[in-house]
């Protein structure tokens, strides 16, 4: 019996490990660095609150990245930090819906990278000539072409990840349309 429980513990650490190298993979496509993505998948698919010393034992990285990387997952706000009570140690746990997990990840991209975008391309918009030069005028319609894309990605936002309501709104909406 001891063997069968040892073997379970086996086989469920190296789901754990496919898990953390995928989840790995597909965040270095959209720009998050590697620690960062090991860290979030560790803390997500074990689902259990873990101290700097286990994650750092468990991925085989340094204390300053894994603090580093942490702090940035706070600042995500898909990792938490907490405290049982009576004991000193934080404990960091990532948030367990896959959902809210997206759409904290979602508003957090829009703030940082859309909205700064978006601002930039209005201002460059704002600070071409009023001359009608052939150069003017495909530079003008080139860059409100991207701002009507960058509108609909903000009425998409607006319409599924603005508010908690409108995703259980729109989750709701999935569920009731066959496939």
């Amino acid at each position: 019996m001891k063997d069968r429980t040892h073997q379970d513990v086996a086989a469920l650490e190296r789901a754990e490990d496919l898990f953390i190298l995928e989840w790995e993979r597909m965040s270095s496509s959209w720009g998050i660095n590697r620690t960062m993505a090991q860290i979030h998948a560790l803390l997500f698919i074990t689902g259990r609150p873990m101290d700097v010393n286990d994650i750092i034992l468990r991925l085989g990285i340094s204390r300053g990245n894994a603090s580093m990387n942490l702090r940035e997952l706070l600042d995500w706000g898909i990792v938490r930090r907490w405290r049982r009570p009576g004991d000193r140690k934080d404990l960091y746990i990532s948030e367990a819906d896959p959902w809210q997990m997206f759409v904290r990840v979602v508003r957090e991209r829009k703030r940082r990278e859309i909205d700064p975008t978006m601002d930039a391309i209005k201002e460059v918009i704002s600070k071409l000539p009023n001359e009608k030069t052939e150069q003017v005028a495909i530079m003008r319609t080139r860059l409100e072409s991207l701002m009507e894309i960058f509108d609909l990605i903000d009425v998409a936002y607006k319409q599924v990840f603005s508010s908690d309501e409108t995703l259980t709104q729109f989750r709701q909406l999935l569920k009731s349309e066959p496939i």
